[in-house]
């Protein structure tokens, strides 16, 4: 039998060629060009970029490794992601094997181009996602090349740079269990064992999507691309689909987990690996990088240098500009940050993704120092900000434990951790599988949202067992199907703080339903389900361990600190904004920014400090939890020189002093070490000289024996000469000043000089 079908798909293939069409060309439009034109110029000639031989290491150019070509376009109609430029109207359903039991299994026989591209007729140009899947194609044409396609409009070289930074692009697939606006037609299966399907709207652009646009009408110039929402109809939280999806053969819809009976922003179906970057990544923030630039009330009176300043975080297409070399000015810019401000889609990055380690996620930075280019203030490591200054976006700065005002640093175990809390996966696929692709909300999952989340069937199992109740009865067949739910499959913070481990919580049953069939039927079959929820019971006291819910009150309570002292920060300096005679705060920073540093008053650079720490902790966002013992201590601080600021008496403490001698007895001219630090009560540096006091033996009193200058970080050090002899006590001591009072070093240190 399984002879007989091969030489059926034999024929019917040889049909297929004697009936192509002089016209003919390979999947659904003509001017594909395929990557094989493209290595010609794009593998090592000078002046032109090898960007052949990096793409050909990315996950794009082994799309189809699943023969996901061989497939009918049924359902999610896998070809038009993993293929290049697929006609689901050109596939001819072929059969490939018939069982024992006579069910045939139906292929595509035509899925694979065998021709080049002007010469073919397969449902696609190449088993993979080429060059002109992003770029259209180019004007090759010539020599024979026009072969491999040609599109007179020369897309792939005469389309801005600027455009390659359209999410839209990745959309075209990066959108699953969405659905095209249009219906296309395809070959039912010719068999009436199967139903047949005619109509699909597969789950991508398919229909000629011109993603990089079109030379304008009329020219000169260059039209962008229509939008992604014309092709492809796109999901969103709490979506209604629209237009309604309506044919038979539609694979399943996007869902969301609903927490207190809403849709929330995080996607619950999933695809291997997860496909679905472009609807997450549409409804935040990135998104509107530049929207939300431009449309601020500032905008418009900012100099061009600060303007394109900004641009280099907020938008894209402007840094790709620039780094082709371009001089693009902030008129220029048309989108906000993209897929490709972050990822190069030519490159191999070598990096295992942080959730699916078989995956490379081709990032353009390591993920660990890629967020941190952007989420910065802008301060070199270490450094202090300035009484005044405002940080914008300091996440780097306060993850790594520096930039506040007048406050020690401690780096956060927080660092480098950016994909591990705000990008933890959240789709399901098969029962029990976990999606692991990293979702693009970039929205911190909870422990309470993970699981508050309402459960979905996660695992079913089943078990049977045969019975006979009387000895010679009618046995009893028994199948037991427990379907186990559960919510979000992870926290934000379960990565590293999950306590499931080897003492899982049990499963509670939720209910349970019996089935029985007529009581004559033989053997009798029985049906039990039991739907459970996971977790439901805690472990060591601890419900909802695997999401780390132990740890929500913390997180709550810490972020409900920190708004109350923001919040008291600013009501004491609204307080010493009057006193110190100005209409509000607003006022005072602008008028004591205006004088000189030198001139300033107690009050007023305690105002400012105050006013710069503040605006740290809340420009930041994370209200403490990115670095909670450095977040606080900048709070605490600012509220006293806050309240500094509101009397204009300074809450000065002594300076912390250490002195050590490298020696207790020397010879008479011979060589001691005197060092140590010097430093406020919170532990900055102190400036300045340090006196070095030496008790006069016999009379009880300290005088001055030297004076060391401190260094940048607040230590000193010197090497005298032991002399005279005697039994010398020694003391550092470092003089008050308009934020300190004097601090003595303990204990008393003894130097011998015999």
């Amino acid at each position: 039998m399984f002879k007989r079908v091969t030489i059926v798909a034999l024929l019917v293939a040889a049909f297929l060629v004697l009936a192509v069409p002089a016209l003919a060309f390979n999947g659904y439009r003509a001017d594909y060009t395929t990557s094989d034109a493209c290595a010609i110029c794009h593998s090592g000639i000078a002046g032109i970029p090898a960007t052949y031989g990096d793409w050909a290491e990315t996950g794009h150019a082994r799309a189809g490794h699943e023969d996901q070509a061989l497939r009918l376009p049924y359902g999610s109609v896998c070809q038009g992601c993993h293929t290049a430029n697929f006609d689901p109207a050109k596939v001819v359903p072929t059969p490939t094997a018939t069982s024992a039991a006579g069910v045939v299994s139906w292929g595509a026989g035509n899925g694979y181009a065998t021709q080049a591209q002007a010469l073919g007729n397969a449902a696609a140009s190449e088993n993979f996602v080429g060059c002109s899947s992003c770029h259209y194609g180019a004007n090759v044409g010539g020599g024979g090349l026009d072969r491999f396609g040609v599109d007179p409009n020369d897309t792939a070289h005469r389309a801005p740079i600027s455009l390659m930074a359209n999410a839209d692009i990745c959309g075209q697939c990066h959108s699953r269990f969405s659905y095209t606006t249009q219906t296309f037609a395809v070959e039912p299966i010719p068999t009436p064992t199967v139903v047949p399907t005619t109509l699909i709207q597969p789950q991508m652009a398919l229909g000629g999507y011109r993603m990089v646009g079109e030379p304008a009408s009329p020219p000169p110039g260059w039209d962008p691309a229509a939008s992604l929402t014309d092709y492809l109809t796109v999901p969103r939280p709490g979506w209604t689909p629209t237009p309604t999806a309506t044919t038979p053969g539609l694979g399943s819809l996007q869902t969301y987990w609903k927490i207190d009976g809403e849709d929330s922003v995080w996607q619950q179906s999933g695809h291997d690996g997860a496909a679905q970057q472009y609807p997450e990544w549409a409804g935040e923030g990135h998104a509107r990088a530049l929207t939300g630039l431009t449309g601020q009330a500032f905008w418009p009176y900012l100099d061009e240098p600060t303007k394109q300043s900004c641009l280099e975080c907020h938008s894209t297409d402007f840094v790709l500009l620039k780094e082709a070399g371009k001089s693009p000015t902030s008129a220029d810019a048309k989108y906000g940050v993209t897929c490709v401000g972050c990822h190069a889609p030519h490159n191999a990055s070598g990096e295992h993704a942080t959730w699916n380690g078989h995956a490379d996620p081709q990032l353009r930075v390591s993920a660990k120092k890629l967020c941190i280019t952007c989420h910065t203030a802008g301060l070199a490591v270490g450094a202090a900000a300035s009484p005044g200054e405002e940080l914008s976006g300091p996440a780097k700065e306060m993850i790594a434990g520096y930039g506040a005002v007048d406050v020690p640093g401690s780096p956060s175990v927080h660092k480098g951790k950016c994909v591990e809390c705000h990008m933890v996966p959240t789709s399901t696929g098969y029962p029990g599988e976990v999606q692991m692709g990293a979702n693009h909300t970039f929205k911190v999952v909870t422990p309470a949202d993970a699981t508050n989340a309402s459960p979905m069937p996660m695992v079913t199992t089943r078990a049977t067992a045969t019975a006979t109740p009387v000895p010679g009865g009618t046995p009893v067949v028994t199948t037991t199907v427990t379907v186990t739910r559960d919510g979000m499959p992870f926290s934000g913070c379960s990565t590293c703080h999950s306590k499931a481990g080897p003492a899982q919580a049990k499963p509670v049953p939720v209910s349970t339903v019996r089935a029985t069939p007529n009581p004559t039927a033989s053997p009798l079959a029985v049906t039990v389900t039991i739907t459970q929820d996971a977790n439901g019971t805690p472990v060591a006291g601890m419900a909802g361990g695997d999401k780390a819910l132990y740890l929500q009150d913390t997180i709550d309570d810490r972020q409900e600190w920190t708004r109350a002292r923001i919040e008291e920060i600013w009501t004491t300096l609204d307080a010493a904004a009057t006193n110190l005679g100005y209409a509000d705060r607003a006022a005072a920073r602008t008028a004591i920014m205006a004088k000189p540093a030198k001139a300033w008053t107690t009050a007023e650079r305690a105002f400012l400090s105050a006013w710069t720490n503040a605006t740290f902790v809340e420009n930041e966002g994370s209200l403490g939890l990115h670095n909670w013992r450095y977040s606080s201590d900048i709070a605490n601080k600012a509220v006293e020189q806050a309240k500094v600021a509101r009397t204009g008496v300074a809450v000065r403490k002594p300076w912390k002093v250490t002195f050590n001698v490298s020696r207790t007895s020397a010879k008479l001219g011979q060589k001691v070490k005197l060092s140590g630090t010097v430093k406020t009560a919170n532990g900055v540096a102190g400036a300045g000289q340090v006196s070095i006091m030496r008790l006069i033996q016999g009379t009880g009193q300290w005088k001055v024996w030297l004076r060391v200058k401190l260094n940048a970080k607040g230590a000193f050090a010197r090497t005298v000469q032991a002399r005279p002899k005697g039994s010398w006590r020694l003391k550092a001591v470092m003089p008050a000043d308009a934020l300190n009072l004097t601090g003595t070093s303990t204990p008393v240190r003894t130097l011998t000089v015999k």
